[in-house]
């Protein structure tokens, strides 16, 4: 009977860690940076414009967890990958 109760209090230990590890985790998520109503979206060609304006060529647009997400390449003519805030076009993650 204790082995039981040591199992149950072990499980019952990692399920609270799992499940408050993934609270943590999801209120950094790069959404709640874009937490933008689609109103409030500035359009593609503000979005091209805006890295334009940084020297940069756009490969693609597209949404993604409420973020424009681009893939330009820069003035050197590295690639890489930005997400952005729809409304502010301020980069809100970036990847090479």
């Amino acid at each position: 009977m204790p082995y039981r109760l040591g199992l149950a209090a072990t499980l019952a230990g990692s399920l609270l860690i799992a499940l408050t590890s993934g609270t943590a985790w999801a209120d950094g998520d790069d959404y709640s940076r874009c937490n933008v109503p689609l109103s409030d979206w500035k359009p593609r060609e503000a979005v091209e414009a805006a890295l334009k304006d940084r020297g940069w060529t756009v490969q693609s647009i597209r949404s993604d967890d409420g973020c424009y997400k681009v893939k330009v390449l820069t003035e050197t003519g590295e690639k890489r990958r930005v997400k952005l805030n729809p409304q502010t076009l301020e980069p809100v993650d970036e990847t090479d």
